[in-house]
């Protein structure tokens, strides 16, 4: 006696829908084409001060400690270091969630006797030398010994990657600017660094643990430039690329609606 299935009774066209539905979910989550925030700016449009300036949806606009950081000629730069020769620059991120993964990618230049430092803080116009959360501290062109360090937490202290670039792990040229890229995995709560300078290219840090560090330290993005030279010096300090992404990762439920997709696409073939 042959069975019939409830299932087997569901028209073809609703089925498909059914599959077309499943096949937009699993697009949409899994933030490979749906879902991705991303900020991209090369510096090269809208010159003047870089307090003000627009990113991205879904970014908050930069904001700044005082008027020195200055947009012009595809650069951020500095155009003054009285009375204070530390400045900040920050902005907002989207809401980062247990399923995102934070991409960044900085070309940098310092020039200076002190450092240029990036990452990120709980709240707008902090420096990372005190509130930084993964963060990259640079000496390079004019500072006595150019290095890069990484923190996992606020202050110049116990850094989880440190080098002086002539370390042979290195061999970056200080006159020439440096890209960084930088993966944080909030699921997994590990960060990834690789830089490059030049030719030369180098794995500052891989899946390093930041387990101790909450979501909310990565609340926005941070540039710091301390004791670097002006935008009207021959060797100024710069950055020249920024681009910040927030992709959420798939999720367990959303890959198996999608397992449970193919197989009723295969039932419905075989019939």
């Amino acid at each position: 006696m042959k069975t019939t299935h409830a299932f087997s009774k569901v028209p073809a066209v609703a089925l498909r829908a059914g599959l077309v539905v499943l096949a937009a979910l699993c697009v949409r989550d899994s933030g490979n084409v749906y879902g991705a925030l991303v900020y991209e700016d090369t510096f090269s449009a809208d010159p003047g001060a870089l307090n003000g300036r627009t990113t991205a949806s879904g970014f908050g606009n930069w904001t700044t400690t005082d008027g020195a950081f200055q947009v012009g000629s595809g650069q951020i730069t500095i155009d003054s270091n009285t009375p204070l020769d530390y400045h900040a620059a920050t902005f907002a991120l989207p809401t980062l969630t247990v399923s995102d993964t934070l991409s960044l990618t900085i070309t940098v230049r310092p020039s200076g006797p002190n450092f240029t430092g990036f990452g990120f803080t709980p709240g707008s116009n902090q420096y990372v030398i005190n509130s930084g959360y993964g963060w990259v501290y640079f000496e390079g062109l004019g500072a006595t010994s150019p290095n890069i360090q990484v923190f996992s937490g606020a202050g110049a202290t116990g850094p989880i990657y440190s080098a002086a670039l002539t370390n042979p792990a290195l061999d970056f040229d200080a006159s020439l600017p440096t890209t960084f890229q930088y993966t944080y995995s909030a699921s997994a709560k590990t960060l990834s660094i690789n830089a490059t300078n030049g030719t030369k290219s180098s794995t500052l840090l891989n899946n390093a643990d930041l387990s101790s560090i909450p979501l909310s330290g990565f609340s926005n993005f941070a540039l710091q430039f301390q004791g670097q030279t002006l935008g009207t010096d021959p060797f100024p300090a710069y950055v020249d690329y920024v681009k910040v992404e927030v992709v959420p990762e798939p999720t367990t439920y959303v890959m198996l609606l999608c397992g449970l997709g193919a197989m009723t696409a295969l039932r419905y073939r075989r019939r």
